[in-house]
This record gives C-alpha cells, structure tokens and sequence, in this order.
C-alpha cells in the first residue's frame, strides 16, 4: 500500500500538484475560536506550540550569532502568531534591546512579565534599560523582583541584578553622603 501511494505521488507533475485550500487549515471550528478569543493566529493556521518553539530556537540562535534582523523577524512573528507565550516576548525585547531599540525592549519585557510574573530575565533586562535611561527606582524594584524569584541563587541572569542593585545602591550612598 505504501510503495502504490508512494508511486502516485512520483508520477505527479508540477501541474496536477494540488494547492493547499483555505478548508484545510482554517477549519468552520478553529475560524470560529478564533473569532471568540479562545484561540492564537498559530493555533488558526494549526502551528503546534512545539513547532513554534523550533522556530524560536532558531531564532535563539540567530541571536546569539548576531543575526539580529532575522531573528527579529522570527520572533515578531512568533509574537503575532502566539500573542500569550512570555518567552517570545522577552526574546523579542533582548533583540530590541541590542539593536538599541529601547522602548520596544521596554514594552516588550513589560508584556512578558505581565503574562509570565516570574520572568526573571524579563525583570533583569528591563531593568538594566530602566538603569541606563535613569530610572533607578523602577530598576531596583525590578531587580528586587528578579533577586527575589531565585532564592536558590541558581540563575545566572539574577547575578547581573546583584551587580546592578548594588551599583545602584553605591551610586545612591555617594550621593547621599555628598549631600550631607
């Protein structure tokens, strides 16, 4: 049976190949749920949450080879696809954030803690911006937070917050100690 079905699909020419029909992927019940809000743009188009995160994982690499474009088109569109998932969003700040897009980072990290709260490198990368643009208060809170969520010292992302709070924290006795 599978050598007959695999002979017809050999003697196929490019003309009798058949084009995938809008039925075949968005289905009466899936236009329906997401209409409703029950259901992402991926989940219209039938992309599995697995086949989503291989796509971010080579966007993952293509960030840390520097590709910075490309992966910033595969996590944009991972963000349209599954407006939910915390991780595409952070993924997509720490694009904005090295090309030096820095209210896109913000907006970005922010969206992903509001939907994941312990998003630990969420809150340290916002807050390293918020540091840099002065901000000091909001980025110590969001350090205190990142710190907070990792009792057992186990993140690395969270011992850049350690650094970062206790400049902060130094800038802030300099400053105090120069005013008296």
């Amino acid at each position: 049976m599978a050598q007959a079905v695999a002979e017809q699909v050999v003697e196929l020419k490019p003309d009798e190949v058949r084009d995938p029909q809008i039925t075949d992927t968005f289905s009466p019940d899936r236009v329906e749920a997401f209409i409703m809000g029950e259901a992402t743009l991926g989940q219209l188009y039938g992309i599995t949450i697995e086949e989503a995160y291989s796509v971010a994982e080579l966007g993952f690499t293509l960030f840390e080879q520097g590709r910075l474009k490309q992966a910033q088109t595969l996590f944009q569109g991972l963000v349209i696809g599954n407006p939910y998932d915390a991780y595409f969003h952070s993924m997509l700040g720490s694009v904005y954030q090295r090309q030096g897009f820095t209210e896109g980072a913000l907006e970005e990290y922010s969206l992903a803690i509001a939907l994941d709260p312990a998003s630990i490198e969420s809150y340290v990368n916002r807050g390293e911006l918020l540091m840099q643009n002065g901000n000091f208060e909001q980025a110590a809170k969001d350090f205190k937070h990142a710190i907070e969520l990792d009792p057992d010292r186990g993140n690395p992302g969270v011992n850049r917050a350690r650094m970062f709070a206790s400049v902060i924290s130094a800038a802030l006795q300099a400053t105090l100690s120069g005013n008296k």
